[in-house]
């Protein structure tokens, strides 16, 4: 009778492991697609930015920028920046020589640039921004892989 009391418990369990094994995770693997449609782009992130990140439009002279902040502690990540082309050709050439931007697509008169952060983004201090910082941090050159244009 011991036996068959261990037996159907240890049929329950292995029923319950591999049912949770089972089950749809999709909705947190699923990539998160970034698209805007007024300057025509998007990005594929991973699911692990879900909740992780936040996007803050800003405008300087004709260039705008969109910068990719982590939730914890407001660590830029990276920016996509969208420039006249003129500009680009006067400015944004010479500047690509001296800090970390690039040149990553151009549809007519506009030019995508990818700008990532020359300096310590985090508090060093704060462990929780530190660690968020770093999970993203490592995904940062697959979504500028990732960039396309949207005609």
């Amino acid at each position: 009778m011991i036996k068959l009391v261990r037996a159907v418990f240890l049929l329950l369990i292995t029923v319950q492991i591999l049912t949770a094994c089972s089950k749809d995770t999709t909705a947190t693997t699923k990539s998160i697609n970034f698209e805007n449609e007024k300057y025509k782009f998007g990005l594929t992130l991973p699911s692990k930015w879900r909740d992780n990140y936040n996007v803050v439009e800003l405008k300087h002279e004709e260039i705008i920028a969109f910068r990719f902040i982590t939730e914890v502690g407001k660590g830029e990540l990276f920016r996509v920046e969208i420039w006249p082309k003129d500009q680009w050709e006067t400015k944004g050439i010479e500047l690509a020589k001296n800090i970390r931007i690039s040149k990553i697509g151009e549809l007519g008169d506009t030019v995508y640039a990818f700008d990532t952060p020359t300096d310590v983004q985090y508090d060093p201090n704060n462990q929780k921004d530190k660690e968020q910082y770093a999970l993203l941090e490592k995904d940062v050159e697959q979504i500028k892989a990732s960039f396309e244009i949207k005609k």
